[in-house]
């Protein structure tokens, strides 16, 4: 078997969040002007010690008297550019020998992948959004030597940090989030994606709903309450079937395997892509919770037809209670959300421990490369700016302008920048502070390269709809998969 990780979890999976990020115009430039800080960023002692050389910064030891120029390919999608351009000029604030060269464009996958396919490391980006077209395009350039290992960068310390590591700070699930090949970060994040059930609290005020069920027997009875107040409980998206697999899929296996005593075994082998999987009793019986809802009639009839758009459409207009989605719903309904209208999140609870973790899936943004094949000084200040983007002031304008969700866990500690969130991200962080839960994103450390693995994804995919409205009972189909990926797995022996 190839011990690899994979660069995306699943490919719907992507399709789906890349369709909730579309950029708005396609606009590209260079060192585009950005919004001036009052005060620029203190720093405290990152990786580098202090230096007593008048020609270097105390902060990291770079040379205050080297200019450096670093080739930037950001993605402008729904996060817009204004958090980004913020960010790079604070940065030469702080360090005025280091400019930008920046390209913006929603379509910068195939501005990468030109570049890539051209293989002049002159002309290449110094730094480059992880949205490079192909699957396992990846693992290839990490095989060529081609990008630049950024593990360590867990273990700098912030600039704004208090003395703590970016990994010490950051969400929890982040850092497991965090796609891995061959054990090493080579695409390294600075926001995060959390999804869940998003609800109106003015609708469930209203009925007196139930907005922090913690165990499945009060989920159960939300569910209840919602159909016979003749509203659909809960929508998600049909067409995109991973919608429904971001509030009690993947990150919920794990929450199972913890109730059960069995995560010290279920996680190795999940990661390791063991069969059978499908049909184990973490899984299968998560699956029979969507079933139990199904036959409680929680989703609308026509769901497999239904966009994600028309789904969120739902939940704003009162038609349905819980939309199953991400943080970004906010700032990608701007434009439909009513006025009355107050965001508020829950995680679904699969147990009947009310002090079990509340396991939710999780999915790193903003995420960038390094390209190995540059001069030493360029790629190390382009370290330098990935950490940077970590400081406080720079997450809540990437919160409050472009809707991300901080990774950095001590956001919630100031309020002056909570209460600069967006409605829905900060009712995810709320969630968080008040309740006990872990992110992760499912991610497997190695693939299968045998088309019965794909095969199996696809019949579990095809299946969710029919679960969904209780028509399906999951346990043959999960066996089906199971047969299938076994053959994969015999495969790759």
């Amino acid at each position: 078997m190839k011990i690899k990780a994979s660069l995306m979890v699943l490919a719907a999976a992507s399709l789906a969040l890349a369709a909730c990020n579309n950029g708005n115009n396609g606009n590209s430039g260079s060192n585009a002007s950005a919004e001036p800080s009052a005060t620029a960023s203190t720093a405290v002692s990152p990786a580098a010690s202090s230096s007593a050389e008048s020609n270097t910064y105390a902060e990291n030891g770079l040379p205050k008297d080297e200019k450096v120029t670093l080739k930037f390919a950001y993605w402008e999608n729904a996060f817009g550019r204004e958090w980004i351009d913020y960010a790079m000029q604070t940065f030469k604030e702080k360090f005025p020998n280091v400019t930008f060269e920046t390209t913006y464009s929603p379509k910068i996958d195939t501005i990468i992948g030109t570049k890539i396919a051209a293989n002049d490391d002159e002309d290449m980006f110094d730094i480059f959004s992880n949205n490079i077209p192909g699957a396992n395009v990846a693992a290839s350039l990490v095989e060529a030597g081609k990008l630049e290992p950024l593990e360590e960068l867990w273990g700098r310390i912030a600039y704004d940090g208090d003395g703590k590591t970016l990994k010490d700070l950051a969400q929890p699930g982040s850092y497991e989030a965090t796609s891995k090949i061959n054990g090493n970060t080579y695409a390294f994040p600075n926001v995060q994606s959390a999804t869940g059930l998003f609800y109106n609290k003015s609708l469930f005020e209203k009925n007196g709903w139930n907005q922090n069920p913690q165990t499945w027997s009060e989920f159960v009875q939300l569910t209840k309450e919602i159909k016979e107040d003749g509203i659909i409980p809960i929508t998600f998206p049909g067409m995109y079937p991973i919608y429904l697999n971001f509030s009690f899929g993947i990150a919920k296996y794990f929450e199972m395997a913890e109730s059960k005593g069995t995560l010290a075994t279920f996680e190795p082998d999940f990661r390791a892509y063991k069969a059978p999987f499908y049909s184990t009793p973490e899984v299968s019986e998560a699956y029979q919770r969507i079933y139990e809802l199904g036959k409680l009639n929680a989703f609308p009839k026509g769901v497999g037809a239904l966009s994600h758009t028309q789904s969120q459409m739902q939940l704003l207009q009162g038609q349905a209670a819980l939309a199953s989605t991400g943080d970004w719903v906010q700032n990608e309904m701007a434009d439909a959300v009513p006025e009355d209208f107050r965001w508020g999140f829950m995680i679904p609870p699969l147990t009947e421990n009310p002090d079990a973790t509340k396991w939710y899936y999780v999915s790193n943004g903003a995420e960038n490369f390094v390209w190995a094949n540059k001069p030493e000084l360029n790629k190390k200040w382009a370290k330098e700016f990935l950490v940077w983007l970590w400081n406080l002031d720079i997450q809540q304008r990437l919160a409050e302008k472009a809707g991300g969700l901080p990774i950095r866990a001590d956001f919630m500690n100031d309020s002056g920048l909570v209460d600069k969130l967006q409605e829905a991200p900060k009712a995810v962080l709320e969630y968080m502070k008040k309740n006990k839960v872990k992110g992760d994103k499912g991610l497997r450390y190695v693939t299968l390269s045998d088309p019965n693995a794909e095969q199996a994804a696809k019949l579990i995919d095809e299946a969710t709809i029919g679960i969904a409205l209780g028509t399906q009972d999951p346990l043959p189909k999960l066996q089906e998969a199971d047969a299938l990926l076994q053959k994969a797995v015999d495969a790759s022996k």
